[in-house]
């Protein structure tokens, strides 16, 4: 039996793009910040990747959505799975400030993305079945999609909410989980979820719940590759978090720049001292789950972000 599963994650910081590949058929999760894509052409092009089977956006946040318009245009791809945008949030995730253009222009992109998307493509809307969970086929894997609710939008809509048509919270509330067992491995893709001790309820804790939900539905008691929440920004790898994963690699969309600031790596270390954690910022790394045992290969490649943040 054919077990041929690889994925790239590419080195951008602050920011995630993932290429999936199995059976010489390719697919993306995410797509990066808009100046990321002349270096996503290139990885493209070095793999001889013309077309692609999907791409698949976990949350609407610019870090993420970047590039999506230019990849339905320059490029063949089958679909497009993605959450309704319903534009309800309060707050940008990022350093941007929160107006009501901010809004405006979001809902624009969110727009100018479908209309690059549907010329050419199937858009295929994400949406909660009243299990919070779907599943894509992908060649040789089945990838499982955990958290896919728009919980900005349900709180929202809600008469008996608190937050009842207003503007709060941001996206990494609606962002996807995404569990792979491959070949007896364990892959958990963490997206931007967000592990807020916040007390609503529909909110908290959501990067624990969905771990404890994969584990009791899979019989399992760790992941061996994890990508880690919202690139590994302060409180989303708390102990209790970490602790559950009992991570063998994770693989963080970031620097020492940010990351020496917050409490991330030493919780990952604590929770298991063998942990190789491995940062975007000068290497691309590709994951080979075709064998037993894991293949590594870390591809030396400075990230954009650094070079144009250099003194």
């Amino acid at each position: 039996m054919n077990k041929d599963f690889k994925i790239h994650f590419l080195n951008t910081i602050w920011s995630d793009a993932l290429i999936l590949e199995s059976n010489g058929h390719f697919a993306m999760i995410d797509s990066a910040s808009e100046f990321y894509y002349p270096m996503i052409q290139d990885y493209l092009k070095n793999l001889g990747i013309n077309e692609l089977d999907f791409v698949l956006l976990t949350h609407f946040h610019s870090d993420h959505y970047g590039n999506l318009a230019k990849l339905f245009n320059d490029y063949k791809i089958g679909k497009l799975y993605i959450k309704k945008y319903t534009n309800h949030e309060g707050s940008t995730g990022d350093s941007r400030e929160f107006t009501l253009d901010y809004l405006a222009k979001e809902l624009e992109t969110y727009q100018t993305i479908i209309d690059a998307a549907t010329k050419s493509s199937e858009v295929c809307y994400l949406e909660d079945d009243g299990s919070n969970y779907l599943t894509i086929p992908f060649e040789n894997v089945t990838l499982e999609l955990y958290d896919v609710v728009n919980h900005i939008d349900k709180l929202y809509n809600d008469e008996n909410s608190e937050f009842y048509h207003q503007n709060r919270f941001n996206e990494n509330f609606n962002s996807i989980a995404i569990f792979v067992k491959h070949n007896g491995k364990n892959i958990y893709l963490g997206a931007d979820v967000t592990n807020s001790d916040t007390s609503i309820p529909e909110l908290h804790k959501l990067s624990e719940r969905i771990v404890k939900r994969i584990y009791k539905e899979h019989h399992i008691r760790h992941i061996d590759v994890y990508k880690s929440c919202h690139h590994g920004g302060s409180g989303t790898n708390q102990i209790e978090l970490t602790n559950l994963l009992k991570a063998k690699y994770c693989v963080i969309t970031n620097t020492d720049r940010w990351l020496d600031n917050w409490n991330t790596i030493s919780n990952l270390k604590e929770s298991n001292p063998n942990v190789e954690i491995l940062k975007s910022d000068h290497y691309q790394y590709v994951f080979d789950f075709s064998k037993s045992k894991i293949n590594l290969e870390k591809v030396p490649c400075e990230s954009l972000f650094i070079t144009l943040n250099k003194d």
